[in-house]
């Protein structure tokens, strides 16, 4: 054989070996620091354990004291949120109430106006409550004051 068939086996019969021997190389590093990490501890997980080990019942008494200290406070939020509910739902039907009202009202504006000078109609008695802080404007709206007269 010749000199660059020599040199290309013996090339690559290298390569292979060095690949092989850093593959191997690599392995055991990894399992190394796996290991190592795996034999670490934060320090709260230290603390924690320091705590246990020196008075297990009064470690367990304060997880016991945190989470009812958490329970109290998932349970403040809920009632916060049941009132915020409330609330908006009080919210969302006296609205609805005020649309209805006013929608009524229109509509009877609008029956009233298909006949000629007739004034303005108030809301019916139940619907003059809820409109009562929109009628003035409205009545102004579509019956504009005059000016004054000299």
């Amino acid at each position: 054989m010749s000199d660059e068939v020599w040199t290309t086996l013996i090339a690559t019969g290298g390569t292979i070996v060095v690949a092989y021997i850093g593959q191997v190389a690599a392995k055991r590093v990894i399992a190394q620091r796996k290991s190592k990490r795996q034999h670490e501890v934060s320090e709260d997980e230290a603390e924690a354990v320091d705590r246990y080990t020196s008075d297990p019942g009064q470690f367990v008494r304060d997880v016991l004291k945190s989470n009812d200290q958490l329970t109290k406070r998932v349970e403040a939020a809920e009632d916060k949120a049941d009132k915020l509910q409330r609330a908006f739902d009080a919210f969302r039907d006296k609205d609805r109430k005020f649309r209805n009202a006013l929608a009524r009202w229109f509509v009877d504006i609008m029956a009233a106006f298909e006949h000629n000078n007739i004034d303005m109609p108030y809301p019916r008695e139940a619907d003059s409550e809820i409109l009562a802080d929109v009628i003035p404007s409205a009545l102004e709206a579509t019956q504009p004051r005059r000016p004054p007269r000299r």
